[in-house]
């Protein structure tokens, strides 16, 4: 019997995953467990495994497509259930992946011819360099007889009324994918309806960075959270001093393990939720939600964007615990291992740039979250004490709160509490 190999959940923030790269091949004999392929979300790199044992019958994604949560990818069976494979795609041998592709993302009743010829009557528009500058069109350089494109590129060019020449003509290419079509469609507020044809102007001083899944979604939700949440900003100094003689007290007692800053801050912050909860809610358009969990999230920079572990229950754990989960959530997201399910959840979240000489800056709101603490770097401060001058670490602690949900009163009142708590750290045990 044939089962079906589909496309992971991304998370909460996207139905679409990138192939990453098949680790298996058509023909390959696999077991339970076995790894067929890594996937790339918007914020990590999974492994998806099999649930099965027997032989890659057919592999329908290439490495680099995306597919929606749920999108069949492969399909694995005996060898006897080859004919049955070849069947449900469409009669075609298991091993001709672009043409398997018509089985998977052409829907019923649509049924299309492997490829899609270009007509070289139509006129050509396509993504163009800002000066407009005319030059050698692409298309006098390619034989347009030729140019093909998988079913899936024909039905996303049809539901968005692109030509499929003009992409062909677009990027040079003759045999057109999906992510081609999504390509142009993405670069469509610069495409020339004259009906002339022009091409990308390469300027040696600009490097082009192709954006990734991350920085895509990245970018997506703080444009969201910028458009659609009225924020208030509100900032306090706190006197670290405490928390650091806290901190190395507990260290040099707890040899086999050490706590962070973040790990105290968390605690601190669930004190400071306890009497103002508004601060640890999300907004819909028919209520309030206050949640009964604390979940921290922490973001962590990687080297292509940011993500945002979360370490759940902050309120039921102790420090050690949430010392214990940090450490684990940052060495998995180093490593890109982080799960979806690891990055959900959250209810308020931590941004830290205390170890860069940032003394003070806003984060910007991680939606449906109605609060991001923004912590800097801590800092000697002069402090007059009794006539005399003395050096004080102090850290600056910025709030961004979402004011259709808390009031400028009600935060400035929470980030008094939490100064108390950060200054008096065993408050926080109370």
């Amino acid at each position: 019997m044939i089962k079906e190999i589909t496309m992971p959940a991304g998370g909460q923030t996207t139905d679409m995953s990138t192939i990453g790269a098949w680790l298996v091949k058509t023909g390959d004999k696999v077991k339970r467990g076995d790894e067929l392929l890594t996937v790339e979300t918007d914020k990590a790199t999974l492994s998806v495994e099999s649930f099965t044992m027997g032989t890659v019958l057919a592999i329908l994604a290439e490495e680099g497509d995306q597919a929606a949560a749920g999108e069949v990818i492969a399909l694995i069976g005996d060898e006897s259930d080859r004919p049955e494979a070849e069947e449900r795609l469409g009669g075609r041998s298991s091993a001709g992946l672009e043409a398997a592709m018509a089985a998977v993302h052409v829907p019923a009743g649509k049924e299309e011819e492997e490829y899609q010829p270009i007509d070289k009557s139509q006129p050509v528009r396509f993504a163009c360099a800002p000066e407009k500058e005319r030059l050698e069109s692409v298309c006098g350089k390619m034989d347009m007889d030729h140019i093909r494109a998988m079913p899936n590129a024909k039905l996303l060019a049809s539901e968005h009324g692109v030509s499929l020449r003009d992409v062909a003509a677009c990027f040079g290419k003759h045999n057109l994918k999906r992510e081609d079509v999504q390509k142009y469609i993405d670069e469509a507020p610069c495409m020339d309806i004259s009906g002339t044809v022009e091409t990308i102007h390469e300027k040696a001083s600009v490097t082009e960075i192709p954006l990734t899944s991350m920085r895509r979604t990245i970018a997506r939700r703080m444009l969201e959270s910028s458009r659609n949440i009225p924020v208030f900003r509100a900032s306090v100094e706190v006197d670290m001093e405490p928390c650091i003689a806290f901190r190395t007290k507990v260290n040099s007692n707890k040899t086999e393990f050490k706590i962070s800053y973040n790990d105290i801050l968390f605690k601190c912050i669930d004190a400071a939720v306890r009497k103002y909860p508004y601060v640890n809610a999300s907004y819909t358009e028919d209520a309030i939600l206050l949640h009964k969990h604390v979940n921290i999230g922490l973001a962590v920079s990687l080297e292509g964007g940011l993500v945002v572990p979360v370490v759940e229950g902050v309120n039921e754990k102790t420090i050690t615990e949430i010392a214990e989960a940090n450490k684990s959530n940052i060495s998995l997201a180093r490593e890109g291992k982080l799960a979806p399910e690891d990055m959900s959840g959250g209810t308020i979240t931590l941004s830290n740039l205390g170890m860069y000489p940032v003394v003070q800056f806003d984060a910007i709101i991680n939606p449906p979250e109605v609060c991001i603490l923004a912590a800097g770097t801590v800092h000697d401060k002069p402090v007059l004490m009794d006539g005399q001058w003395v050096a004080v670490p102090v850290m600056t602690l910025t709030g961004s709160f979402d004011h259709r949900v808390v009031d400028g009163a009600y935060g400035a009142r929470f980030l008094t509490e939490l100064k108390a708590v950060i200054e008096d750290p065993a408050m926080a045990l109370l």
